[in-house]
């Protein structure tokens, strides 16, 4: 999309973001750029993947230097808008989106479903506030409304914060990466025995587990990647009994020396569905 005025972009939306980063020590170069790269990289992924039909990016623009503190405005260019979705909605989707991500990331669970990309420019977007001190890092949704703009403080987050979320976004990142090279891939796999204890990543659980596209008899369950148990055990403890669902999921088949299938790693869980009553 063609360069937009601030004065321009602001003339033509009804809500954008004003985005505050307090920080204790000078800011290295590198993480000043790419505080700006990975919030606008975000606001573009998920205009294209939940809006696809507008043709639309976002513009940042820094608005305030002084001591310490450096605010920016990110405001959203939409083009074909009228008819289809108004900007405020936009804006309040993607900063709701933000904030379950960072409050996943921060509390030490993997977000579902997230991207190589989606992790990348997270971890660019708070990694000036994490390698600082004591920074802080506030996100504002300014909103025009009846005349006059409101403000709306939608996520706030300290360094020790960004350090914890930046810890499992590597955590969920080198997960991801043991996707590679599986056997077979999106095979539906049913439980016939489950076990809500943890199990090491690479080692046997005490699951048993049936993935008829390879054989019908079942097979000790391994975890892969720490994401793929996760996912797995939330349905176990925290939902209807796991016997009526069934994991759709990449898996590697472990063999013994003689050519025997004696256990299923499974590296990514794509989809948990309900099996159909026999009834």
């Amino acid at each position: 999309m063609e360069w937009v005025s601030y004065s321009e972009a602001m003339g033509e939306t009804d809500s954008y973001l004003t985005v505050t980063l307090d920080l204790d020590d000078p800011v290295e170069i590198s993480d000043f750029a790419a505080f700006f790269a990975g919030l606008g990289s975000q606001f573009d992924e998920y205009l294209a993947t939940n809006h696809p039909d507008l043709k639309g990016s976002a513009q940042l623009y820094v608005r305030e230097v002084r001591h310490g503190s450096i605010i920016a405005d990110l405001v959203p260019v939409i083009r074909d808008i009228i008819g289809l979705m108004d900007d405020v909605i936009i804006v309040k989707g993607f900063t709701d989106l933000f904030r379950y991500r960072l409050e996943t990331w921060r509390s030490g669970k993997f977000v579902p479903d997230a991207t190589k990309s989606n992790i990348k420019h997270m971890a660019e977007t708070i990694r000036a506030v994490g390698h600082d001190r004591d920074g802080t890092a506030r996100v504002h949704r300014i909103v025009y409304k009846e005349g006059r703009w409101e403000n709306h403080l939608e996520v706030e987050f300290t360094a020790p914060q960004a350090r914890e979320a930046l810890n499992t976004i590597e955590g969920q990142k080198r997960a991801l990466d043991t996707r590679k090279n599986v056997d077979h891939s999106r095979v539906l796999m049913t439980f016939k025995r489950t076990d809500i204890e943890n199990a090491e990543v690479g080692k046997r659980s005490g699951e048993l587990v049936v993935i008829n596209d390879i054989q019908s008899k079942p097979l000790p369950l391994m975890y892969g990647s720490e994401l793929a148990e996760q996912r797995i055990k939330e349905e176990i403890r925290d939902h209807d009994s796991v016997y009526y669902k069934g994991f759709v999921v990449d898996v590697n088949v472990q063999q013994s020396s003689a050519g025997r299938n004696h256990a299923y790693s499974v590296t990514h869980v794509h989809q948990v569905i309900d099996l159909p009553s026999e009834d």
